[in-house]
């Protein structure tokens, strides 16, 4: 596995050599990929739908943890742009929803979502429709659950 790894907080000088010595010891207990599926599942489940995770990086500070970046996608374009980031330990695999911004996400979702072009509806090819299904018999009025309960009476 290939992962780009992020060093948090160090101090290097302005210009000239540098040195950086990494002795860290720790256990993965979640790979990168199911650090994104959890972080795409606490997306969809307490921020939006329309935010995915992107490929996670690892950060080595007090804690160790897959930075997912945040993208903003739209249905007519896809992947618009990054919003945010969220940070998932990778010892537990715990999600760490202080590290999101999450109003934040949401105003660069708005700013990205202004410089989109406006949706249009597409016709669909007819080779790419349905057939043989038979039209509904009566359209129905009211309340839809009511409908539904008379149609298992019935």
């Amino acid at each position: 596995m290939n992962a780009m790894i992020l060093l948090d907080k160090i101090d290097l000088p302005e210009s000239g050599p540098a040195e950086i010595q990494i002795a860290r010891s720790f256990t993965i207990g979640i790979s990168a990929t199911q650090a994104r599926r959890r972080v795409n599942g606490w997306l969809a489940m307490k921020v939006s739908t329309s935010m995915l995770g992107d490929t996670p990086s690892l950060v080595v500070a007090d804690r160790i943890v897959w930075r997912v970046p945040i993208l903003f996608t739209a249905t007519h374009v896809g992947p618009v742009g990054t919003v945010g980031s969220v940070d998932v330990d990778v010892e537990s695999g715990e999600i760490l929803p202080e590290t999101a911004n999450i109003e934040e996400m949401y105003c660069r979702a708005e700013e990205l979502a202004q410089t989109l072009p406006p949706f249009k509806l597409r016709e669909v090819p007819p080779e790419y429709l349905a057939k043989d299904i038979p039209i509904t018999p009566i359209e129905p009025q009211g309340n839809l659950a009511d409908f539904i309960a008379t149609l298992r009476e019935s």
